[in-house]
């Protein structure tokens, strides 16, 4: 919201730049030409600020007035204030990007900071200085990066295992790229081939059973070439009308690095899939 006040006060002022000085125009002192000028203004710059109030502050029907107050304070300040006022306008910013960076995993303290900050403002010493640490900072989300990482990333061997279990079951088939492929009904027809797109239903499991991924009944339309390695494999192998399981290894999936918060690192990707529909290109 602060951005959007910004942005009109600089149109404004951009405007009344290209007409030119204020005593242009003769009739711009009369009481009646300033309240008609402030009354247009406040109506363009309160058509955009109350959608902007009513999304941040729903059913409050208090937002509005208190708006006003704090518009009426601003208009206010003295010099001596300005400092402090500046101070609660950035404050909203800070507090937004400090609560940003701990969601990414930074300990903050909101005393320590405003502690330090103060320090560093006044010339003291911080420990750092702008370059180390800016490198400290970028260290750090580095072994914080690291770290989930690791502890999303699977073992290659209970994969293998997974891999190794389902391969052994009556019906299932390897494929040369260690694909498994398994008809629970077999459709009929022609099957996609790599320049079609597809409607499928399906449901996407981790080795555990954990499903990560789900149509949830509703046909989903996608070209078979613009797939991981193995599920584009899989629906090669489909006919309209059948259901298939299909389990694909890590390297014909998202590999040892997986996609964070979704897909571990390493994990076999076990998905059942109905092809509805072959879609010719």
């Amino acid at each position: 919201m602060r951005r959007l006040l910004y942005t009109l006060l600089l149109a404004v002022t951009g405007f009344a730049t290209a007409w030119g000085s204020p005593a242009a125009a003769d009739d711009a002192a009369t009481p009646a030409a300033a309240d008609t000028v402030s009354a247009a203004l406040a109506t363009v710059w309160g058509s955009h600020i109350t959608p902007v109030l009513d999304a941040k502050y729903p059913g409050n029907a208090k937002a509005a007035a208190e708006f006003i107050r704090g518009i009426s304070d601003a208009f206010n300040v003295s010099a001596e204030q300005e400092p402090y006022y500046q101070g609660i306008l950035q404050g909203f910013t800070v507090a937004e990007r400090l609560e940003q960076m701990k969601q990414l995993g930074f300990p903050i303290d909101r005393e320590s900071f405003l502690r330090a900050l103060s320090n560093a403002l006044e010339g003291g010493d911080t420990g750092f200085t702008p370059t180390t640490a800016d490198r400290y900072l970028s260290d750090y989300m580095s072994r914080q990066y690291e770290a989930k990482l690791a502890a999303d990333t699977l073992s290659v061997e209970s994969q293998r295992r997974f891999i190794e279990q389902n391969a052994a079951r009556e019906g299932v088939i390897t494929t040369p790229s260690g694909l498994l492929f398994e008809v629970i009904t077999e459709g009929e027809g022609e099957g996609p081939t790599l320049d079609d797109a597809v409607s499928v239903t399906y449901t996407g499991k981790l080795y555990n059973g954990e499903i990560f991924d789900d149509s949830e009944g509703s046909d989903v339309t996608f070209p078979v070439s613009g797939l991981v390695p193995g599920f584009t494999q899989g629906l090669l192998m489909m006919k309209p009308g059948g259901t298939y399981r299909i389990i694909i290894p890590a390297e014909l999936g998202y590999g040892p690095r997986g996609t964070a918060g979704v897909i571990p690192g390493n994990a076999a990707l076990d998905f059942t899939i109905t092809l509805h529909r072959v879609i010719k290109h």
